[in-house]
């Protein structure tokens, strides 16, 4: 992944989870008793990230392991989960000691909110007992500015990350001065370029849906300018907004083949919030439909002036099955008109360089982490190519397609039987 060029006939040696060794394949020695996996004709590379997960929580420990295997299932093999609670950081050792299949966890604290922290005084000991615990970086919700300004101080004190939301009070020139790590979902975008009055009062809507009509294109260039000079992270999520934005209907996007290896419990959720959504006096279909575009924008012309993205699709959130969600969150970032090879960067090696860690994995290179996929056709050519795979590894344990289908049968039979009660009969 340091270029888009393919090399050809190699060996990759993989032992006790790290790539050992990777030359061409007629002057690599293979370690006597060595697992051959066979390549031949098929495409390796590194293991994807999703950089916006949600783990399920304690009380639905089966679901929660299930999620776990199916980004394991699709070639994501690191997860920066954003629902912060202790039993994420149990599933994190859990799944690092090998007690459990999943990917590799970066634990988000609880979410930072008005309620969490009450005033600024409360906050360095707040953020210091979440770094104590083990979190890996802090959830920003609706923190006062006062309290966002102390929060962030504190936080690059004890080099803490902080990403997620944006407070609204805060908005997004705040939020660069104080270098937050991450901005996921493109938050506070919208209304940084729309002036206070040409709001007029009116609801800022879902992501900036209610005012999009009224941005002001000319400090689009500013915006870009002050998030590349901040070094700060974009996780676009577009799946988020675009899933919301489709006209067709909740009851149809449940019979999406992936569908099958959610709960019933989730799938009826979701249904229930479209059609609520839907039916919201703040949402328009041209005004959401302009917001799928402009953030489709905002991504090229992000990624054309350097800034750093890293790919995410919030799963599971909004029809966005976790695994599956990130192949339909590939596909859209190269709607935005990035190449294949410029998407798949933002999963992989990009992801390695913002935890600051880009010797550890990310690429296809001695000395990393043994997270890779390989595929049975160039996804270089086609995006889409990342679907067909032949098998995952995982910290050098590996998944053929055929395990992994047998144990996608088994969340699939799991989640049968339960009744499912969608649109007016919720």
């Amino acid at each position: 992944m340091n270029n888009s060029e393919i090399l050809k006939n190699m060996h990759v040696i993989v032992e006790e989870g790290r790539i050992t060794g990777v030359g061409p394949s007629a002057e690599t020695a293979i370690p006597l008793g060595a697992q051959k996996i066979n390549g031949q004709g098929k495409y390796l590379m590194p293991g994807l990230a999703e950089m916006h997960g949600h783990i399920p929580g304690e009380e639905q420990p089966q679901y929660a392991e299930g999620v776990l295997f199916l980004y394991i299932a699709n070639g994501v093999t690191t997860v920066r989960n954003m629902l912060g609670t202790n039993y994420q950081l149990q599933l994190r050792d859990r799944v690092q000691n090998g007690d459990l299949p999943g990917p590799t966890i970066f634990a988000a604290s609880p979410w930072l909110s008005r309620e969490a922290i009450p005033n600024p005084e409360a906050t360095k000991r707040i953020v210091k007992e979440h770094k104590a615990a083990g979190f890996d970086l802090l959830k920003i919700g609706s923190l006062d500015p006062e309290t966002y300004k102390q929060m962030a101080r504190t936080a690059h004190e004890i080099n803490m990350p902080f990403g997620g939301h944006i407070p609204e009070a805060v908005g997004l020139e705040g939020a660069l001065e104080a270098r937050q790590t991450s901005i996921d979902h493109y938050d506070r975008y919208v209304e940084f370029l729309v002036s206070e009055e040409a709001k007029e009062g009116r609801s800022n809507g879902f992501f900036g849906s209610g005012i999009i009509d009224l941005i002001d294109r000319e400090k689009i260039p500013e915006a870009i300018k002050m998030t590349v000079e901040a070094g700060t992270w974009n996780v676009p999520t577009l799946s988020l907004v675009e899933h919301l934005a489709r006209e067709e209907s909740a009851e149809e996007m449940i019979t999406r083949p992936e569908m099958r290896y959610m709960p019933k419990s989730v799938l009826t959720s979701w249904v229930k919030f479209k059609n609520e959504y839907d039916q919201r006096e703040d949402f328009q279909p041209e005004a959401t439909a302009a917001l799928v575009k402009f953030r489709r924008e905002l991504t090229k012309k992000l990624h054309e002036a350097g800034a750093k993205i890293v790919l995410g699709s919030d799963a599971p959130q909004f029809f966005n099955v976790p695994g599956f969600s990130i192949h339909h969150e590939l596909e859209m970032m190269v709607n935005t008109g990035l190449s294949p090879y410029e998407v798949l960067v933002t999963g992989t090696k990009n992801t390695a360089e913002y935890f600051g860690t880009p010797e550890e994995f990310g690429t296809v290179h001695q000395g990393r982490r043994a997270d890779l996929i390989l595929l049975n056709a160039n996804p270089l050519n086609d995006i889409t190519n990342v679907q067909n795979r032949a098998g995952v590894m995982v910290r050098g344990l590996w998944y053929p397609e055929e395990k992994i289908g047998q144990k996608l049968k088994e969340i699939e039979e799991r989640n049968k039987g339960s009744s499912l009660i969608v649109g007016d009969q919720a």
